[in-house]
């Protein structure tokens, strides 16, 4: 559980952007011309991007010093990581107070510019784990993952806030499906992708029953991604018209997946204490 700080910071932010990015597309495609977005959907996002920052803290020896993180931009990716980050709260912050008081003009560009932060953030934070040291991080496993969990985790959090809001499961939609499911892929991706490392990879022969080791891991990446695929099951079901409980279809969709991003980041962090070096 030491990682325990790091799942919540990463796994937050993404979701966060992926929360916006659904919102912006979907209200985009419904509508003519881009509109506000739901305050209740920003708040959402300002508070995970709080939640976020506050569990990043924590994982530092001595918060005070933090600020400091930021004067090596030019050659370190952790503190571009950083900047990104704190850009984004940003816009997401100046969008929210012109949202609130109701200023329309140009509200696509700041929305867009909130999205391009957004995006530039999950990048910078995937360059963070490219290390030679850590073969299963050091691959495209990596960036899959994490815009995979702001495809699918954030698809799936923005038609639950959706559901609050309109009292109603939405009617499918191709952005609707699409964000979810492109994010799907990604996952499935980035667990293939991760297998292949695991078994070609020289550092792993330091380990005593090698063979032994795969197959366990190669199993629990077939079942994360069988979960993946339930919870992607469920989400259909429930905006197809299924089940005569779309409401609850959604919520349970909604709970496998956070629970099984959760086990797949803790997984991913695991990885370096047992698995790269």
């Amino acid at each position: 559980m030491h990682n325990l700080s790091l799942v919540i910071f990463t796994l937050l932010i993404q979701t966060s952007v992926g929360i916006l990015g659904t919102a912006i597309f979907n209200i985009w495609r419904n509508k003519n011309g881009m509109v506000q977005i739901p305050l209740i959907i920003l708040s959402t996002c300002l508070g995970l991007i709080a939640l976020a920052l506050i569990s990043a803290m924590a994982h530092l020896g001595n918060p005070r010093k933090a600020p400091h993180a930021i004067l090596n931009i030019t050659h370190s990716w952790l503190s571009r990581e950083i900047v990104s980050i704190n850009l984004f709260a940003i816009s997401i912050v100046l969008l929210w107070g012109l949202t609130f008081i109701g200023f329309q003009k140009g509200a696509f560009v700041f929305q867009i510019t909130s999205l391009i932060l957004g995006i530039l953030t999950i990048s910078t934070m995937s360059q963070v784990y490219y290390l030679r040291a850590v073969p299963v991080w050091n691959s495209i496993a990596t960036p899959m993952d994490f815009f995979g969990t702001a495809l699918l985790a954030g698809g799936i959090a923005w038609a639950v806030l959706n559901l609050f809001i309109s009292d109603r499961v939405s009617t499918p939609g191709l952005t609707f499906f699409m964000f979810p499911y492109l994010g799907l892929c990604c996952k499935i991706f980035a667990i293939s992708s991760t297998i292949s490392v695991q078994k070609r990879s020289k550092n792993l022969f330091w380990y005593a029953s090698l063979r032994a080791k795969i197959n366990a891991h190669t199993s629990t990446y077939a079942v994360r991604a069988g979960l993946y695929i339930i919870g992607a099951a469920l989400f259909a079901a429930a905006n197809m018209g299924m089940t005569d409980q779309p409401a609850f279809f959604l919520l349970i969709s909604f709970a496998v997946i956070c629970l099984t991003e959760i086990w797949n980041r803790f997984c991913f962090y695991d990885s370096f204490c047992r698995l790269g070096l």
